[in-house]
């Protein structure tokens, strides 16, 4: 009990020593506590609702609201996100379960229709229920992608015909809902086409067309001049050739600037580069004959000869033309010679030698360059000769060409300074006044420091003089201990102190106390 009694007598003391505005400030860290604690109650104790499905279509939704109306579990409705929410706990369970189900179905039925089909189809309705069945399954698989929302695929499968030349090619069309601030590139519309191409018969990814709830045609993305396009397929034909010769003059601009920066120092060189881009596609092809380097002649391919020869005496073969001298009975010479006839003949086929060949040009490159550089001459150091070394160092940098007709200009000149100066002087300005600011709020953060030591030293000397009053037990603090520790007084009391005072000096000077008492009495009587 005494224990007690003094525990309260301390913190009367120290709650006496305290200001307002530090007794204000623990009633506002107690009620900050007790409301902590007061929530994390009330929220322990209500039900926590999550998210069971989420962007649903609305038939998905029906079907999933009558299985936990018949199992009699709580559920809410988001219209704003089309979500399910259902307390926390029978999630997982509850997904399992409409898992077995088939449900969420996503708003497309795949190769479940034929689980219901009956016997009395007919070739056409199959034909029909087949292409559901494919669509269904693309566009759910299509939908598993991280930047698609929903899909749409329709798929036409014509008949097959007798004849090759009357069959139809099959055709497909995907319609992409993508989710809010996403973007689809160029290598992801190419899968989507070609998974749609590989999974129906006869379909080629040519066929295959792929547009967004925007109305933009992503399959000309993956096209012949896709060079052309910007990944997400938005800005026009000429807006990315500009920004592709942009991002070209921009390299060659940072280049010979950090040159020159690193000659004659930050800020002293200034760079304007103007490529102008062939983006025109050229093929040419040729054919080229040449003959065998080593004998000047192709490879024999066939060898034809022919010869005559005759021996004998008759009339010389070497006479007029005509009668007289080709038939016999008319010749006019008579005369009988011997005579040999010898004709001969060679023919010879050669295989030409071919080259043929293909030559393709991509589209990008440089048609001409246009370069000025102008150099900051701050002390007239840059002479004409100076000045053609290095425009020679930026001409070999940036691939200069005259045969191509590029242009390089290098001068130099003074730049003005006065701007820097302003943004200098400014910068002072704002780094003194950081400094004076900064000074303010140390100085403020000193007193504040100063104050706590300075109370924390006052309630420190309280504590010493209690544990010495406790120490002394039930001595009493003379005037002199009163006036050098005013804190005796406020632990105490001043009725206390006063008490304890004439107890003292009655039990030291009894006489004068009885002398005093007989008077009060003798007053009173």
């Amino acid at each position: 009990m005494d224990s007690l009694k003094r525990w309260a007598a301390s913190f009367l003391a120290f709650w006496s020593s305290l200001k307002l505005w530090q007794r204000a400030s623990i009633f506002f860290a107690i009620f900050i506590v007790l409301a902590g604690l007061a929530a994390m109650i009330f929220m322990s104790g209500s039900t926590t609702y999550e998210p069971l499905y989420a962007g649903l279509e609305v038939n998905d939704q029906a079907a999933i609201v009558d299985y936990l109306k018949e199992n009699n579990i709580p559920y809410r409705l988001d219209p704003k996100a089309s979500a399910i929410l259902m307390p926390g706990g029978a999630v997982y369970e509850t997904r399992l379960a409409l898992a077995q189900l088939g449900l969420p179905k996503g708003g497309t039925t795949g190769f479940e229709i034929f689980d219901d089909s009956s016997m009395g189809m007919s070739e056409f309705q199959q034909r029909i229920a087949y292409t559901r069945a494919i669509e269904g399954e693309l566009a759910r698989t299509i939908a598993q992608m991280s930047q698609v929302e929903n899909a749409r695929v329709s798929v036409v499968i014509p008949e097959q015909r007798l004849f090759l030349e009357q069959q139809k090619p099959s055709t497909a069309s995907v319609l992409l809902r993508l989710r809010q601030g996403a973007t689809l590139g160029a290598t992801q519309v190419k899968s989507i086409i070609h998974l749609v191409a590989h999974s129906v018969d006869g379909l080629e990814p040519d066929a295959v067309t792929v547009v967004d709830t925007n109305g933009r045609n992503l399959s000309d993305m993956v096209s012949d001049s896709m060079i052309m396009y910007n990944p997400d397929g938005t800005n026009s034909i000429t807006s990315v050739q500009r920004e592709l010769e942009r991002q070209h003059e921009r390299e060659l601009e940072n280049k010979v600037r950090v040159m020159l920066e690193q000659v004659f120092g930050p800020g002293s060189a200034v760079v304007r580069v103007r490529i102008d881009l062939d983006f025109d596609k050229k093929t040419s092809s040729f054919v080229e004959y040449t003959p065998n380097p080593e004998t000047g002649t192709g490879v024999p391919r066939s060898n034809e000869r022919q010869e005559e020869s005759y021996t004998g005496q008759g009339n010389p073969v070497n006479g007029n033309p005509g009668t007289t001298t080709n038939i016999p009975g008319y010749a006019i010479n008579s005369s009988t010679v011997e005579s040999e006839y010898n004709r001969s003949n060679s023919t010879t086929n050669y295989e030409i030698t071919t080259r043929k060949g293909d030559q393709v040009v991509t589209p990008g490159g440089v048609r001409r360059l246009s370069a000025s550089v102008l150099i900051d001459d701050k002390y007239n150091e840059l002479t004409d000769e100076r000045l053609e070394a290095i425009q020679e160092v930026i001409a070999s940098s940036i691939g200069f060409s005259r045969e191509r007709g590029d242009s390089l200009v290098v001068r130099a000149m003074r730049f003005s300074t006065a701007f820097a100066d302003a943004m200098a002087e400014q910068l002072r300005q704002d780094r003194m006044w950081r400094i004076i600011y900064g000074s303010i709020a140390a100085f403020f953060v000193l007193l504040l420091v100063l104050a706590a030591l300075f109370v924390w030293l006052r309630m420190k000397k309280a504590r010493l003089a209690v544990q010495e009053i406790e120490e002394a037990g039930k001595k009493v603090p003379t005037i002199q201990e009163m006036l050098t520790s005013p804190d005796l007084l406020a632990f105490q009391g001043e009725m206390a102190v006063l008490e304890e005072q004439l107890k003292a000096y009655a039990k030291s000077h009894p006489d004068e106390i009885a002398t005093l008492v007989n008077e009060w009495l003798a007053m009173d009587s």
